[in-house]
């Protein structure tokens, strides 16, 4: 189904890791659509099905591969839930570094599937808003959002900031979390 599911509340947090060395054909774009293909749309495609699931089948979502133990928990109704779809897609950074200068995929607005290499924005398999954390927006935001109340809170605002309309990018999710914490966990009106 997923390789992480967290039920918090009302918010259901979907996570797809995908850990995929980057090509290195020598073409940049060749290799980006390659790496792309294989980190973040199969992971749409592993997370969309796993949010078709929980939302048709709540009742038969299991703790165990053998399907004998149910979740000890209720997945609320579609009016409540919030479903957060979470990409850990690993094997980018080096090669990042040396193309773009960074480490980090840069998060875009107006990104459409994996036009613009090293870029993440809305993914085409995926419904809704989707978070992707590289190897090294990962361990800090964990590190600085420690709790699973702090890190759903800042999920819930990056979607409403989004929803907004007023975000257009950011060279990483790095700069999204620091603009966050430094306006006291919010994302103020702009």
């Amino acid at each position: 189904m997923a390789d992480l599911v967290v039920v918090f509340g009302d918010d259901v947090l979907i996570f797809s890791d995908k850990s995929c060395a980057f090509p290195d054909s020598g073409d940049l774009a060749v290799d980006w659509q390659r790496w792309y293909r294989k980190s973040i749309a199969a992971s749409a495609k592993q997370i969309s099905g796993a949010e078709r699931w929980l939302r048709e089948h709540p009742d038969r979502v299991f703790l165990d591969t053998a399907c004998t133990t149910p979740i000890p928990i209720t997945i609320n109704d579609d009016v409540t839930l919030r479903i957060h779809r979470i990409w850990v897609a690993l094997g980018s950074a080096e090669r990042a570094e040396a193309e773009i200068g960074r480490r980090s995929l840069t998060i875009s607005a107006t990104a459409e599937g994996g036009a613009k290499s090293f870029t993440v924005g809305r993914i085409a398999e995926a419904k809704g808003w989707v978070h992707v954390f590289d190897e090294e927006s990962l361990k800090v935001v964990l590190r600085e959002l420690s709790t699973v109340a702090d890190f759903v809170n800042y999920l819930n605002a990056k979607v409403a900031l989004f929803d907004e309309g007023s975000f257009q990018f950011a060279d990483s999710e790095l700069d999204i979390m620091a603009y966050y914490l430094w306006n006291n966990r919010t994302f103020p009106p702009v």
